[in-house]
């Protein structure tokens, strides 16, 4: 009998403690390698942490860390190692290392704001079981904004005006794009940009229009020209630290995913577009010539941008993926319709 009842209240206290394992208030520690007062963070990611808190019902709280938690380069490292327990990276700082979600860098695949939403959903449906996130927990996987060029003292009007110029890129695919047309690719982060405009180092960038404005760039620079369906992209993602992850409540962790994902991409997407925009007017209240490149430019970009994305599709064959150009040609076709 006192066996039984050892045994019993064992038994109890085991569902006790499941039933309280995620009763405690979870707190998340983010590295934000952009100021908070940078309208990406301010518009997208603050937003997106309070309410986090909110849907929760308080139950996971995230505090910005005061500084940085080592570089823009590291911290898909930072939150794997949980030096931090959440961030967001852009992919293409760190080439090669996550070769699938590249597709999202490369040329000519979209500028909507339906481009980031439908690339997380093909990413999540296609390539997530490849484990390229594994260690972290991944909440969203999304296109920004497709950039387009912007020189100093020479336009850029035709694929032959792109010889010889040095050019920050900002990504894999990009650097590729670059030698093929002939520049000088140098690959930065999107805040060295200042930095290598003010001394001169380089005759211009590969950048979103709000870029222009964003890096301070927007004295150093008099021409902005506009690939259409972009010269590049740039993916974002929002990780968390698997333990730390594992720390939520299940409902709480559905909460926080229902929010994140499409949702967030949409967000971004659109604050997109409205600095976009407001780049644009500023760029001529500076007196800037802004073209786009032409439809017979466009064709004969295309053409020279081939092995980029063929090179992608064979990466994508090696990492077991059957069909990475259907993959490629369904999110074009998810902005090509948004855009319509």
């Amino acid at each position: 009998m006192i066996g039984k009842l050892l045994s019993l209240a064992c038994a109890c206290a085991m569902l006790l403690c499941a039933g309280s394992a995620f009763a405690d208030t979870v707190t998340i520690r983010y590295s934000s390698w952009l100021p908070t007062s940078h309208w990406y963070v301010a518009s997208n990611i603050v937003p997106y942490l309070e309410e986090i808190e909110t849907v929760t019902e308080g139950r996971v709280k995230v505090d910005i860390l005061p500084k940085t938690v080592g570089t823009p380069q590291s911290q898909f490292d930072v939150v794997h190692d949980g030096l931090a327990d959440m961030s967001w990276i852009v992919v293409g700082y760190t080439p090669g290392r996550f070769t699938l979600a590249e597709m999202g860098e490369l040329p000519l695949t979209g500028d909507t704001t339906s481009t980031g939403p439908a690339f997380h959903r093909l990413y999540m449906q296609h390539f997530a079981g490849a484990g390229e996130f594994d260690g972290v927990a991944l909440l969203a996987v999304y296109t920004g904004s497709a950039g387009h060029v912007a020189t100093r003292g020479k336009k850029v009007q035709a694929v032959a005006d792109f010889k010889g110029l040095k050019l920050r890129s900002a990504s894999n695919a990009a650097t590729e794009a670059l030698n093929l047309l002939g520049a000088v690719p140098i690959l930065k982060s999107a805040a060295e940009t200042f930095e290598l405009l003010s001394t001169g180092a380089i005759d211009g960038s590969l950048m979103i229009p709000e870029t222009v404005v964003s890096a301070n760039g927007i004295d150093f620079l008099d021409s902005f020209t506009v690939v259409p369906d972009g010269l590049f992209n740039t993916v974002h993602a929002t990780i968390v630290n698997q333990d730390k992850w594992n720390e939520i409540a299940p409902e709480d962790q559905k909460a926080i995913l229902a929010i994140s994902g499409e949702s967030l991409a949409r967000t971004v997407g659109e604050s997109y577009a409205r600095e976009n925009a407001e780049a644009f007017e500023a760029m001529k209240a500076k007196g800037y010539a802004i073209d786009t490149l032409s439809p017979e430019e466009g064709a004969r970009l295309k053409t020279v941008l081939a092995p980029v994305e063929q090179k992608w599709i064979d990466a994508a064959r090696q990492k077991g993926i059957a069909d990475p150009a259907a993959v490629l040609a369904e999110l074009r076709a998810a902005s090509a319709k948004a855009g319509d």
